[in-house]
């Protein structure tokens, strides 16, 4: 596990959360002074991370990102650019390959079931 400083940052991007993939690139050389985007920064394995695991916020304008780096080869150094990737799962409340129900009626009068239904995403390809 490693923490990444930011400090002076006014806002912190809204949709980094916990679970996302942060990835690190050098801001010397051709990309200085550059727009930086997906089609001018390589992304891959050598500059992966890790997982984000926890955000914290030390002060109004300063956050410890904690980092779960284990299986990860990239390393932080202060003046680099930090770009994170979403985690490859839609943000609903059950996630997983295997969901049971079971649905009891203890009334001792007749009850009828109108309608089940549930909502399925693909998650893991």
């Amino acid at each position: 596990m490693i923490r990444i400083q930011l400090k002076n940052i006014d806002n912190l991007n809204a949709s980094l959360q916990v679970g996302d993939m942060i990835y690190v690139t050098s801001t010397t050389g051709s990309l200085l002074g550059q727009n930086i985007n997906q089609s001018s920064v390589d992304i891959n394995a050598d500059n992966q991370v890790g997982f984000l695991r926890k955000i914290e916020q030390i002060a109004p304008t300063s956050y410890t990102l904690h980092v779960d780096n284990s299986g990860f080869t990239a390393n932080v150094i202060q003046g680099e650019f930090l770009m994170f990737d979403k985690y490859n799962q839609s943000n609903d409340d059950i996630k997983g390959y295997y969901m049971e129900v079971k649905l009891v009626n203890n009334s001792r009068k007749k009850a009828e079931l109108f309608s089940l239904s549930s909502e399925v995403t693909e998650s893991s390809k």
